[in-house]
């Protein structure tokens, strides 16, 4: 046995730490342990991030940093090695902002996503009812029964639609999609806004449906040309554009769209406004400016579309601490009686969207859980690159969640209840 202070190596692939510590019970004696892995071992399975940090803190050692290995990518070798420093919990050296990163970043990369590849099932792709650019990211809602999608459409691919605003603006169209029992597209019917202001210069997506007072709305983006002037073929330059959040009301029987207007706000706007989310309880409308940190606001003077502040709350959160913002991506659902459920997520290098579930508690108004591990994770929950979890119907037994892939193609993939509520954690922990 050792004596005095000293650091354990341990090649967990070889021997797993769970079993070297009940052999070898000097180990917890360690000032610091190094273990080391191939990334292959957790893109395939073999091993869990998410298991490995539950072991660590049993044994009361805490993970400071990951070294070794400067990006955490899915693209790199398999044979790639990582290495983590651990620390005992009592009287370990807080963490620097970069060591924090790269801790979250191998929580989100090297932790088994809850939804995987296998989940996944394709409704729409690339050229599907003669849109060459495809059908992707579609808002979702359960209605009288039936299951509705709310994508966007592009007639054009990108790598053409930027070449010219006209191309741009006339793009991209909402679709209404009606699902079967077995969730494949039934029907496809192209819609227009009926009242968006002057469609040439103003482009409406990023659909999210909720339901109040009996009708069906959908938050949106709308993209305007601040320099409509300026010529139409000129090319695309989104950083000269206003974004704005919008509101439409869906008639799912004529079908149409209805302009209702732009969201107002009791706060500064920004020229780029988005990711904000809507949801009802009974006679109150909520909208959710930003997650995190947490700023809800309520209409007041409905149907005018006016906002204002109930509270700003400063989170905290195990995936935060990185400098990265965590954004919504969903407009939150009915959970059960006490919680809605939302998503969020956070974008690493490369375009590689995380995810995340969250419970929103409904007396409090604020998070109260969030899963341990990513819900739905670039690569490794779809073979695509892009994967964006933009909406998710609830019902008794199942969470079914719709997502965007490569910007071209929907997917949805439906887990049951049972297998989420296995993941929550406190929000505050």
């Amino acid at each position: 046995m050792p004596s005095g202070r000293f650091v354990a190596v341990i090649d967990i692939e070889a021997f797993p730490l769970q079993d070297l510590v009940t052999k070898i019970s000097w180990l917890q004696q360690a000032d610091t342990i190094l273990l080391r892995a191939r990334l292959g071992s957790f893109w395939g399975g073999e091993l869990d991030f998410c298991q490995l940090q539950t072991a660590l803190r049993a044994l009361d050692y805490a993970l400071k940093d990951v070294i070794d290995f400067p990006r955490l990518s899915p693209a790199q070798m398999p044979s790639g090695r990582v290495i983590f420093a651990c620390e005992r919990e009592k009287g370990s050296n807080p963490q620097s902002p970069h060591s924090r990163y790269r801790v979250n970043e191998a929580a989100t990369y090297l932790s088994s996503p809850i939804v995987h590849h296998r989940d996944f099932v394709s409704i729409t792709g690339r050229g599907s009812f003669g849109f060459a650019g495809g059908i992707f990211n579609p808002g979702a809602i359960f209605e009288q029964g039936q299951t509705y999608l709310l994508p966007r459409s592009d007639r054009i691919p990108w790598v053409l639609q930027k070449t010219a605003k006209s191309h741009f603006f006339a793009s991209a169209k909402p679709m209404l999609l009606p699902l079967g029992a077995d969730h494949q597209v039934t029907s496809a019917t192209e819609l227009s806004i009926n009242g968006l202001p002057d469609p040439a210069s103003n482009r409406a997506e990023d659909f999210r449906l909720f339901r109040f007072k009996d009708q069906v709305f959908t938050n949106h983006s709308v993209i305007s040309d601040l320099q409509p002037d300026s010529g139409a073929t000129n090319p695309v330059r989104l950083e000269t554009m206003q974004i704005r959040v919008g509101l439409s009301k869906l008639d799912v029987a004529t079908p149409q769209l209805i302009w209702q207007g732009f969201l107002g706000i009791d706060r500064p706007l920004t020229q780029t406004e988005k990711n904000w989310a809507m949801f009802a309880d009974s006679e109150r409308l909520f909208l959710l400016y930003s997650f995190f940190p947490y700023i809800l606001l309520s209409a007041k003077n409905w149907p005018r579309l006016e906002f204002t502040t109930l509270f700003e709350d400063k989170l905290t959160l195990p995936i935060d601490g990185d400098g990265l913002p965590i954004r919504n991506s969903i407009n939150p659902n009915d959970y059960d009686d006490d919680h809605w459920l939302h998503i969020v997520h956070k974008v690493y290098p490369g375009k590689q969207y995380a995810f995340w579930a969250v419970l929103i508690d409904r007396k409090t108004l604020r998070p109260s859980m969030i899963t341990r591990r990513p819900l739905v994770r670039g690569w490794h929950s779809a073979l695509a690159s892009i994967i964006y979890t933009c909406s998710a119907t609830v019902d008794t037994s199942h969470v079914h969640l719709f997502s965007g892939l490569d910007d071209s193609s929907t997917a949805i993939a439906s887990i049951t209840r049972t297998r989420l509520n296995g993941e929550w954690i406190p929000v505050n922990r």
